[in-house]
C-alpha cells in the first residue's frame, strides 16, 4: 500500500474577459491491493471529491486501447502521483453532467486520448485529504533517506496546508463582516422600533385630549338653559 498527495494543474479554457488564474487539483491516492482510493480538492471552488476505483477498470481501459496492461496501469499511476503532472497529460474536473462530476486524465502526444475517466462523489470534510496527508507523512520511515517523490509530496503537502489555512483566514473574514452587519441591521430595527413606539405614544396622548375636549363639550352643550338680562334703554 502506498500514499501520494500531488498538485496538478487544471487544464482551462480562457475568453477574453477572463483572468489567467491557473486553476489546481489537490489529488490524495490511496494504491492498496485491488483498488486505489481518490481523494480531490479543486481550487477553482473549494470543492472535494472523493472516488474508488477497481484495478479491474484499469484492465478495462488497457483493452478498450489495445495496451498492455501493466504499461498502462503504471503509466496512469505515474500520472496522478507526479506532483504537477507528467509531462504529456492534461487533468481536469469534467462538470458536463453537474450530478455526476468526473476526474478525468488525457494523454496529449500526437492526438488526444483519454487515460482515466472517474466518476466523483461531493464530499463536504474539506480536511479529510490533509489528515490523511498528514497521517501519510507521519507513517514514513524517519531514518530513510529523501526520494525525489518524498521531496514532491512534502512540497505539495506543505501547499495545501496553506492553501487550507488562507481558504480558513477568509472564510473567518467573510464571517466577522457578516456579523458586524447583522449587528447594525439590529440597531436600525431598534432604533426604527423606538420611534415607532415615540409615535404611538404621541398619538395616543393627541386622542385622549381629544377625547377630553369633546366630553368638555358635551357637558357645555346639556347644561341648563341661563336666562338673559337684556338692559331696557326705554327706561
Amino acid at each position: 500500500m502506498s500514499t501520494f498527495v500531488v498538485k496538478l494543474l487544471q487544464r482551462s479554457q480562457l475568453s477574453h474577459s477572463q483572468i489567467d488564474v491557473k486553476p489546481f487539483i489537490y489529488v490524495r491516492s490511496k494504491w492498496m491491493d485491488d483498488d486505489v482510493e481518490f481523494d480531490i480538492l479543486t481550487t477553482s471552488d473549494n470543492q472535494n471529491y472523493r472516488s474508488i476505483v477497481k484495478y479491474d477498470e484499469f484492465r478495462s481501459g488497457a483493452s478498450e486501447l489495445e495496451q498492455a496492461y501493466d504499461a498502462f496501469f503504471a503509466e496512469c499511476k505515474s500520472a496522478v502521483t507526479t506532483h504537477m503532472g507528467l509531462q504529456g497529460f492534461d487533468y481536469e474536473i469534467s462538470m458536463e453532467d453537474v450530478e455526476k462530476p468526473a476526474f478525468k486524465v488525457y494523454k496529449c502526444e500526437g492526438y488526444e486520448t483519454l487515460y482515466l475517466d472517474v466518476p466523483l462523489r461531493k464530499v463536504s470534510n474539506c480536511y479529510q485529504m490533509l489528515d490523511a496527508a498528514i497521517e501519510a507523512g507521519q507513517q514514513k520511515p524517519q531514518a530513510a533517506p529523501a526520494t525525489e517523490s518524498d521531496a514532491q509530496t512534502t512540497a505539495s503537502l506543505a501547499e495545501y496546508e496553506k492553501y487550507v489555512r488562507d481558504s480558513k483566514l477568509k472564510e473567518e473574514e467573510l464571517l466577522k463582516k457578516f456579523l458586524l452587519l447583522l449587528n447594525s441591521k439590529k440597531a436600525h430595527i431598534r432604533d426604527l422600533e423606538s420611534q415607532l413606539e415615540k409615535r404611538s405614544g404621541k398619538v395616543s396622548r393627541a386622542k385622549n385630549n381629544q377625547r377630553i375636549f369633546s366630553d368638555d363639550e358635551d357637558d357645555a352643550y346639556g347644561a341648563a338653559t341661563q336666562v338673559m338680562n337684556i338692559d331696557n334703554d326705554s327706561d
